[in-house]
């Protein structure tokens, strides 16, 4: 029997969004950011300010460009469909996304979901302005970037969110989502004025990224067979 989506909704995309906010790929290019900057701005008297200021408005272009790619990506949906088909569809994809994801954990090479190659060299030029637009633009760049790498939690959100009653229901659900998903970049970015703490964060990230993949990858399996068999 079918679960009125209204009930699970709110929980998945609080939890969807907190689990995309790890997502390797977006996690270890803010570590990379906050490394360099910190570079930077170590003579600076106003040193925590300026990495605070910096960070912000990288975790912005980030936040940004998630929610114009799920709002875009919703009304789409909204206006060729009227029927749940397509967010079953979603459910289905983002299935099949994690197996892939997960695949990473035990056979780490071959195909895979990252950050495609060419744009490793773009996002390092951009990350290394320090000019405001040149910051947000790094951001967007990498909010671009990351999708492939946790595209199947957003694409089941999506799926979710077109079962709801209203476009605009969804879209306030969609804004939730990535205020859940930056929460971890802004605790990072918080605990980042101390070294010694960036230097573990960066230890910790690397020593453990296969399992956040395979963490990540179970989720969108398991997220993807809550809207495709259960609601």
């Amino acid at each position: 029997m079918a679960i009125d989506p209204q009930t699970l909704t709110f929980p998945l995309v609080i939890i969807a969004g907190l689990v995309d906010g790890f997502n390797p790929c977006a996690f270890a290019v803010l570590l990379l950011f906050i490394t360099f900057t910190m570079g930077m701005l170590q003579v600076q008297t106003n040193y925590r300010y300026e990495l605070m200021k910096v960070g912000s408005i990288y975790i912005s272009g980030i936040f940004v460009t998630y929610v114009l790619i799920g709002v875009g990506i919703l009304s789409a949906i909204s206006f060729f469909s009227t029927t749940h088909a397509v967010g079953k569809a979603a459910a289905l994809i983002s299935m099949l996304l994690g197996v892939v994801v997960m695949k990473d954990y035990f056979v780490p090479s071959g195909f895979g979901l990252a950050i495609p190659a060419g744009m490793h060299n773009s996002i390092n030029r951009w990350l290394k302005k320090t000019s405001a637009p040149g910051v947000f633009g790094a951001g967007v760049l990498v909010g671009l970037c990351t999708v492939p790498c946790s595209g199947g939690i957003y694409l089941a959100v999506l799926g979710l969110l077109t079962l709801q009653a209203t476009q605009a229901e969804g879209i306030v659900y969609l804004f939730i989502y990535n205020l859940m998903l930056i929460v971890p970049l802004v605790t990072v970015l918080l605990a980042s004025s101390n070294r010694i703490v960036v230097d573990k964060m960066v230890a910790w990230q690397s020593g453990n990224k296969k399992k956040m993949r395979l963490l990540m990858g179970s989720f969108m399996v398991a997220m993807g067979f809550v809207i495709l068999f259960i609601i």
